[in-house]
């Protein structure tokens, strides 16, 4: 199809998937800790707090593709994403800091990354390639009960 192939969307290998969202956490990663690093007149506390909401953003924003209870943990990342939206951009969040709040171009950038790998884990995964030679083949998980 065509139209696949203009927005992007065509199929790719594992491989290729892996190394996009390899990718996209390096580069983003690599931004975050950029934004963070402009917050150094925060005291101590707020910035534990951005850190920590942050890190957990990280951490379901990996775990939400592959976990088995995979709608848990982006229900997860939904709300911390919303609770992040809450301290930086809302007004209500201007409450929960000591000082001044960070800047919001870290949620934005929080925003660019999760569309960014929505973007890939919604490429289709090419049935036809060769298999990823990178790592070794893992068995399917034996889902029936007492196994």
């Amino acid at each position: 199809m065509a139209w696949r192939r203009w927005l992007g969307l065509e199929k790719q290998t594992l491989a290729e998937k892996r190394a996009a969202l390899n990718g996209v956490s390096l580069f983003f990663g690599a931004l975050i800790g950029a934004n963070l690093g402009t917050t150094s007149q925060l005291p101590l506390a707020d910035y534990a707090l951005i850190v920590a909401v942050i890190c957990l953003i990280v951490l379901y924003l990996h775990l939400a593709p592959v976990a088995r209870r995979r709608w848990t943990n982006v229900a997860n990342l939904l709300g911390l994403v919303g609770g992040l939206y809450l301290l930086l951009i809302h007004e209500i969040g201007a409450a929960a800091f000591e000082g001044g709040r960070p800047s919001a171009q870290i949620f934005v950038t929080i925003c660019f990354w999760i569309a960014s790998v929505l973007f890939i884990e919604l490429r289709p995964l090419d049935g036809e390639s060769p298999p990823d030679r990178t790592t070794p083949q893992a068995e399917e998980p034996d889902h029936r009960i007492g196994r």
